[in-house]
């Protein structure tokens, strides 16, 4: 009995000093711009100051990291916890990141997004918990250092990216080839690619045209499970006021040309693009674009009609480029 009670008292003892004695810091911490012992040392105040610093240069490029200021970035947010936030909160915090990264696409080369993207590494563990979101977000500068640096912050467990698990090892930056190869054994990873989004940056565009012309060039067979795979970064594209600017609306005429000598399209989706690039076409008149651009819409609907054997011009089409003789 008196050695049980011993024990019990000798245990309340154990966890009273451990209670007593400060947490430990711990040896290593994930980190983007540091190395991990680094990191380990420097406080969350210095790294909200360190990203504060960066987005200010981020809101001179681009008014719109400004929203984030008070969001992701706000001083409060230093007492936040995911683990101990519930699920509404958890959602917003990760709508929030989806957009802040989506935009931030555009600028992940200079050294001010690194600033901001080691704070949400620390503080909301982006590499943990929103893992495809990093990997799109870096994805287009897949040939630089940081790239690997954000693969080895990630745990890619069984995902689409497992692939990538090689680079991690290797520490080299992965050539385009080898996610072009990967998008061909698996057709998600090219899915996942942000070739979806309708506001993409210049960089993020010519990394997805890029990627899908060089997957429709080695596909041995282009079949509808591709052509709507691809679909939505060519609708994008041919959006009148695409915010991707000429580069998209080109690189989108490019895969149409593509699809239309590897494929025999449906007659409604040909209608569909046909009528898309004519509107594409009388824009550029309106606005008086370079003669350039009106020549590469027309080449791309000759090319459309003759690759696949329209019967019948539609009468639409026809009155829209009837419009462009008055520009």
């Amino acid at each position: 009995m008196a050695t049980s009670i011993a024990s019990q008292l000798q245990a309340i003892k154990s966890l009273i000093k451990a209670d007593s004695e400060p947490l430990r810091r711990p040896f290593t911490r994930p980190s983007i711009l540091f190395d991990p012992r680094e990191a380990a040392d420097i406080d969350l105040d210095t790294i909200l100051n360190i990203a504060l610093s960066g987005l200010e240069v981020l809101i001179n490029t681009d008014e719109r990291f400004r929203n984030y200021k008070n969001d992701l970035f706000s001083h409060k947010s230093k007492e936040l916890d995911r683990e101990l936030s519930g699920v509404e909160d958890n959602n917003r915090i990760n709508a929030s990141i989806s957009t802040y990264l989506r935009l931030l696409s555009g600028h992940f080369q200079l050294p001010s997004a690194l600033k901001t993207l080691e704070y949400l590494i620390r503080r909301y563990k982006i590499h943990v918990y929103n893992t495809e979101e990093l990997i799109l977000c870096a994805l287009p500068y897949h040939d630089t250092h940081v790239f690997v640096r954000v693969v080895q912050l990630i745990d890619t467990g069984n995902s689409r990216w497992k692939f990538f698990d090689a680079v991690k090892a290797s520490g080299a930056p992965p050539p385009r080839k080898v996610i072009v190869q990967q998008c061909i054994r698996d057709m998600g990873v090219l899915e996942a690619s942000p070739t979806k989004k309708l506001q993409m940056p210049r960089p993020v565009i010519s990394f997805c045209t890029a990627v899908v012309v060089e997957v429709l060039g080695s596909l041995t067979v282009v079949d509808n499970d591709v052509v709507k795979r691809v679909l939505p970064y060519v609708v994008s594209g041919l959006q009148p006021g695409s915010k991707g600017g000429e580069d998209h609306k080109a690189g989108a005429m490019m895969i149409v040309g593509l699809l239309a000598n590897r494929v025999t399209l449906s007659p409604n989706l040909v209608k569909s693009l046909i009528r898309s690039i004519a509107n594409v076409a009388r824009e550029d008149a309106i606005e008086s674009i370079d003669l350039q651009w009106l020549h590469m819409s027309f080449m791309a609907l000759i090319n459309l009609v003759q690759l696949q054997s329209v019967e019948m011009f539609p009468k639409k089409t026809v009155d829209i480029l009837k419009e462009i003789r008055y520009h």
